[in-house]
């Protein structure tokens, strides 16, 4: 190990392609993008999950420890996010996540009420035996950590995934894309609706009982129901940002 990420990630790449000595140089190009995408799609993953609150600071050599990763991979990483308006750019050239304004709360809140509850009336129609399978196993998951416990980042990827489970089923590769978009801006707020206060404990309650709610009607293959029962998830985590101050 050279102690530079950049220098390490190429030399890393360099040996998974190469073979008896020689280096393809088209394979080393294949490896760096390799390299990029997944500094992207863990960093994205790592928003999603609320693993970075709003207001965040992110240097670059942060990311790259926090990623494991190599300068240039994060460097394309966070150009690729700011494009998209999931970073923003300061005007000392760093970034951070996006401070959201009440207005914008409430929009990404009414976005999310249309499409997700939408998600959820097509997983009703659509689902099969397996999926609901791994539905309740997603829930399952979701339900084993003990309420008065700190939220950490074990119970935001469980939630993450009960909600994909779900959003997954209609086998809609652009209504997931979407829906992923959405929680790259809302994946920043969850901690202030899960910390550990008197609040998050009634939130987090009443959300488990919701969350059960969407699964039977899902399971009842019952559009309509489990529209409603989406939509009351989402006005409940509404509720809980204007209980907090966000709105």
């Amino acid at each position: 190990m050279s102690g530079d990420p950049e220098h390490d990630a190429d030399a890393g790449a360099s040996a998974l392609f190469a073979e008896g000595g020689s280096l393809d140089p088209m394979s080393t190009r294949a490896a760096r993008a390799t390299l990029r995408d997944k500094a992207y799609l863990d960093l994205r993953r790592m928003l999603m999950l609320g693993g970075f609150p709003a207001g965040t600071a992110l240097p670059v050599r942060k990311l790259c420890e926090e990623l494991d990763a190599g300068t240039m991979p994060v460097r394309d990483a966070v150009q690729r996010l700011a494009a998209e308006g999931a970073l923003e750019a300061l005007p000392n050239g760093r970034l951070r996540v996006p401070l959201l304004g009440g207005s914008e709360i409430e929009e990404l809140f009414a976005l999310r009420l249309l499409i997700e509850s939408h998600a959820a009336a097509r997983a009703a129609e659509t689902a099969t035996p397996s999926a609901m399978a791994a539905l309740d196993a997603a829930l399952t998951a979701l339900e084993a950590f003990a309420l008065p416990d700190a939220v950490d980042s074990a119970q935001l990827a469980a939630n993450l995934a009960f909600h994909f489970a779900i959003y997954r089923m209609p086998g809609s590769p652009q209504l997931v894309q979407i829906i992923e978009n959405l929680w790259l801006r809302f994946g920043p707020l969850l901690n202030g609706f899960m910390a550990a206060s008197d609040g998050a404990q009634t939130y987090r309650a009443e959300q488990s009982v919701l969350h059960r709610r969407l699964v039977e009607a899902i399971r009842m293959r019952d559009p309509e129901f489990a529209r409603s029962a989406m939509k009351a998830i989402i006005e409940r985590s509404r509720l809980a940002a204007q209980d907090i101050g966000m709105l």
